[in-house]
């Protein structure tokens, strides 16, 4: 079994991955999966009033969980795969646990093979947070994850720093 199928298979059972973006390493987990999520919160010591990005492998997955206009289509369709997170609506299939309440989801499309393969093979979005405690450094390396995750999977991140939030609802920049 290669770390890809490794991967999706913790992550069907309700595990918690670490794995490598275009950005940062992040920490992964199904979306759907309350309990699975709620993990996430624990591990890395984070607030429940701070919202988790969720990560895609196409753009039927973003139409799965963001309600998207014509306008926002076109715009998503020039900003990624990229080191981008994008604010859309979200759909109500999104747990107001990951939007910490909030209308509005944080959605990444990662340009990293890694990533794509993984969330393509589990068929489900997975979360995009720092794979770091709450309020520490950004990860770029495997072997620098200091958390206890089910599973690492090894690989690169390109960029080396957290991604640009862009919010489509409003249109603003929020991070650069």
């Amino acid at each position: 079994m290669n770390q890809i199928e490794k991967a999706v298979e913790i992550l069907k059972k309700g595990g918690l991955i670490a794995y490598p973006t275009d950005t940062i390493y992040g920490l992964g987990v199904d979306i759907f999966n309350q309990t699975a999520v709620e993990k996430v919160f624990a591990l890395k010591g984070r607030d429940f009033n701070k919202p988790l990005s969720i990560a895609v492998a196409n753009f039927e997955m973003i139409e799965r969980i963001a309600e998207i206009s014509k306008n926002q289509r076109a715009i998503l369709k020039q900003l990624l795969p990229g080191p981008i997170t994008v604010l859309l609506k979200k759909k109500k299939e999104v747990s107001n646990l990951i939007t910490a309440n909030s209308e509005l989801v944080g959605i990444r499309f990662p340009d990293n093979q890694w990533a794509i393969k993984i969330i393509k093979m589990a068929k489900f979005p997975i979360t995009a947070t720092s794979a770091n405690l709450s309020g520490q450094r950004d990860v770029f390396r495997g072997q620098d994850i200091k958390l206890k995750v089910d599973f690492v999977v090894q690989g690169k991140c390109r960029y080396q720093k957290a991604s640009t939030v862009v919010d489509l609802v409003n249109q603003k920049i929020i991070r650069e």
